[in-house]
């Protein structure tokens, strides 16, 4: 590697995290972000539609109901996918706000993103504005515990 590469963003293998190109700073941040979430949701999934509900759909019919047994556990899945993200994310780079609040909160809105576009014509704004607010509460509680265990 010549001295010309480090300019460009190449590291040797060597070199410490903070002089990383800044996105691979995000990469770990975001996968576990990520895999936080997914496994998270499938025990969900599975604890409320095969343990709780079973076969009888009838059961979510209630307002009340859907929100304790599906809103308030994916909010807590993605506080805990968020906390996840935050707490992995390290170095000179978790220094910054903004690139911390990126780290963060980038793993809980992008598989929101995919949740509304896979949703297309099924949408409404009732829904729409449900899985925002959990999303929301979601990403400020598992923040807000990153915040509380560093300080």
């Amino acid at each position: 590697m010549s001295r010309y590469d480090v300019h460009r963003g190449y590291a040797p293998a060597h070199a410490p995290v903070h002089d990383r190109p800044r996105l691979l700073n995000f990469m770990l941040p975001w996968a576990a972000g990520i895999v936080v979430m997914l496994a998270t949701q499938l025990a969900l999934a599975i604890l409320v539609w095969d343990v709780i509900t079973g076969d009888d759909v009838s059961t979510m019919d209630s307002p009340v109901r859907t929100v304790l047994l599906l809103h308030l556990p994916s909010a807590a899945c993605v506080a805990l996918g968020t906390w996840a993200a935050a707490a992995v994310h390290q170095g000179a780079s978790r220094e910054s706000r903004v690139r911390h609040y990126v780290a963060a909160f980038t793993p809980a809105v992008a598989l929101q993103l995919v949740i509304f576009f896979s949703q297309g014509g099924d949408l409404t704004v009732l829904t729409f504005l449900v899985q925002l607010v959990v999303l929301v509460a979601g990403c400020a509680v598992g923040f807000l515990v990153d915040r509380l265990r560093n300080d």
